[in-house]
């Protein structure tokens, strides 16, 4: 009993998100359910009535009255029926659309520290395997929903059809088999003849069903492998270079083979399964069948009811048992279904806890990005003047001095230390620094020293596991999440640009500045490219949705990625190995033409390329997860002993001897 309460609780829960993510659509599937089912049962009606007209030598002007009736109300019946089924049609494929937004926007607001998770990555890989292996998930229930009120009208409208063949009371006089027939005793017999043909039913069906769920989970994971394969190496031209190269055709066909004859056993099992149970439905329908012709029949000889009335009872009798095994199997499928659904919770209900405010210092609380403080307030620079108060909502709103603005900011990391959910390493410990806005810092270090991890923390992806960061002397957690993140333009390792046109990419949202995103693009080094692009800053990027759309290099792309940075205007910018995939001349140029592209931005910069970070003021130096040395290119490489100049000299050697200089 408990676990039906917590399966209906599930199944309510699942409707009002059908609901939500598609209002009225459920009610139109009860309208539907309404008239499809009520269809059938209106022509055996008007059928029956006709018959029984026809019998009793009817005039032709009345059994023409009745046939225009029989036609004019089926036909309208049919027509209602049809047009809200192509309304929830039409509903229906809107549903679908909006049920990947669902999950789609929850992964776009959930924490980074989530979206990295291997718990999320688990539950959205069942949501995919649910959907794809037996079409289970959110996506399943509408059908499911007007599967079960369909039948379940059915079920209302035979019994109402039906019941006055159990209630009527012979009053003539029969004799022998009629006698019997006619009585109530064949009539209980006949009604727990047509319930145990329907549990049974019910019984094989749930049976075949409950067989079914279980073949296909077994061929879950070989789908999983299958669909991978298919649409990462095989159906995408991205690998067709490594497949044709190193001649992988024989590998992927055999592996996806070997999935692909698993998934053949499961339909193989499938069918057997259903021929099994099915074969036992269809025996118990028919000898049920043949009953009821035989009672229904010797009432109209014995003269008990009309033969129009044979058709309707027949019919509907039929009906009953088709629609309670239906209503029961749909409601079986509910309660399956509500194995995907809870997975689906459980991604959706991943609470969103960094965009809470904390309400330290004063603040008042509240979640989101309305709440907590300005980014900028009135208070007092270094030289004892009062800064010029703007908000970070339009970067500079107002008409003044841009490195003024960005000269009031101060970062400072206090005693942070982090470590990734789930895992004992430290990744950063006790880090403690500071620097100002409109400074230039680069960051240094071996792979795995935690570089990419601080500036993370920085943007407020992470929060630290130990100490704090603030701003202006501010702990950035009681800032406004948005409103702080606009503070930081970067380029990350792994950025991404996506099919879409370059001004888009650029800009990153659907209306850009066509005027502005080519100056941009014009300051990262991309201006003789875009002069060759076909159709100028509007060209699409890649040929996923476009024809003529452009394939680019990677360089090319790391281009359009710093100047999407550059496009943003953030006070400030930060580049995490912006140069990785630049030939040595393009690289040259956007060194010597580095503060002329970030202009008076405070530039935060990750490097492995030492000769990269002289022009930076300051160089952290970070080793195994803490900040190990700090100061100018000199200073650092005069300290021998450091892990800097260790760096330096490793590089230095391949450069020594009459090549490039550093």
């Amino acid at each position: 009993m408990k676990k039906w309460k917590e399966d209906i609780k599930i199944i309510i829960r699942t409707l009002k998100m059908v609901h939500k993510v598609s209002p009225g659509i459920l009610g139109m599937m009860l309208l539907q359910a309404a008239f499809t089912s009520l269809s059938p049962f209106v022509t055996m009606y008007m059928s029956s009535v006709l018959i029984d007209g026809i019998e009793a030598k009817m005039e032709l002007r009345q059994l023409l009255f009745l046939a225009a009736v029989t036609v004019t109300v089926t036909l309208l019946v049919h027509l209602l029926g049809s047009l809200f089924r192509h309304y929830v049609n039409y509903l229906w494929s809107r549903f679908w659309a909006k049920c990947d937004m669902v999950l789609s926007s929850k992964m776009m607001e959930m924490d980074y520290v989530d979206v990295e998770s291997a718990r999320i990555h688990r539950l959205r890989q069942q949501i995919e395997d649910f959907s794809n292996t037996g079409g289970e998930g959110i996506g399943n229930v509408p059908y499911q929903f007007r599967e079960l009120v369909e039948r379940g009208f059915t079920v209302i409208f035979s019994v109402f059809f039906v019941l006055s063949l159990f209630t009527a009371r012979f009053q003539g006089e029969a004799s022998g088999i009629l006698a019997f027939v006619v009585s109530p005793a064949a009539a209980v017999l006949l009604a727990a003849a047509v319930l145990t043909n329907a549990f049974a039913g019910m019984t094989f069906g749930r049976k075949m069903m409950e067989k079914s769920h279980v073949l296909m989970r077994q061929a879950t994971e070989a789908n999983r492998i299958y669909m991978y394969y298919l649409e990462n190496h095989i159906m995408t031209y991205h690998t067709g270079k490594d497949v044709r190269i190193y001649n992988q055709k024989g590998l992927l066909q055999e592996e996806t083979g070997v999935m692909l004859d698993a998934g053949v056993r499961m339909v193989n099992g499938q069918v057997r399964n259903e021929a099994k149970y099915s074969g036992a439905v269809a025996f118990s329908t028919v000898a049920l069948s043949a009953l009821v012709y035989l009672f229904v029949g010797l009432r109209v000889l014995a003269g008990m009811i009309g033969v129009g009335e044979l058709v309707l009872y027949i019919g509907s009798i039929s009906k009953f048992t088709d629609g309670f095994t239906g209503f029961v199997m749909a409601l079986t499928q509910l309660r399956t279904n509500n194995d995907a659904m809870r997975v689906y919770f459980e991604f959706l209900d991943t609470p969103v806890r960094m965009g809470e405010i904390t309400g330290r210092r004063g603040t008042t609380g509240g979640r989101g990005t309305t709440g907590g403080r300005g980014i900028t307030e009135g208070r007092e620079n270094t030289e004892g003047r009062e800064t010029i108060e703007c908000r970070i909502e339009n970067v500079i709103p107002c008409d003044c001095d841009t490195r003024q603005v960005a000269l009031q900011h101060e970062v400072e990391f206090r005693d942070v230390s982090f470590r990734y959910p789930d895992t004992e390493n430290w990744t950063l410990r006790h880090l403690s620094m500071k620097f100002r806005a409109g400074e230039r810092l680069a960051v240094v270090g071996r792979n795995g020293s935690g570089k990419t991890t601080f500036i993370k923390l920085l943007c407020r992806l992470y929060d630290p596991t130990e100490g704090s960061i603030l701003l202006d002397g501010v702990d950035i957690r009681d800032y406004g999440m948005e409103e702080y993140r606009k503070l930081f333009s970067v380029v990350f390792q792994d950025y991404q640009l996506f099919s879409f046109s370059l001004a888009q990419n650029v800009a990153a949202r659907t209306e850009a500045e066509p005027g502005r995103a080519a100056e941009c693009l014009q300051r990262a080094g991309f201006g003789e490219r875009l002069a060759k692009m076909p159709s100028g800053i509007r060209t699409c990027l890649y040929r996923d949705f476009e024809e003529t759309g452009v394939e680019i290099s990677g360089g090319e792309a790391q281009k359009i990625a710093l100047a999407r940075a550059l496009y943003k205007d953030a006070p400030i910018i930060i580049l995490d190995e912006p140069t990785a995939a630049l030939d040595p001349v393009a690289e040259y140029e956007i060194y010597s033409r580095f503060n002329e592209i970030i202009g008076d931005k405070t530039a935060i910069y990750i490097s492995h390329r030492l000769s990269s970070c002289r022009f930076c003021d300051d160089i952290a130096v970070f080793h195994m997860g803490e900040l190990v040395q700090w100061g100018s290119h000199s200073e650092l490489v005069a300290d021998a002993e450091g892990v800097y100049c260790e760096l330096w000299n490793a590089q230095a050697q391949h450069y020594a001897d009459g090549h490039a200089h550093l």
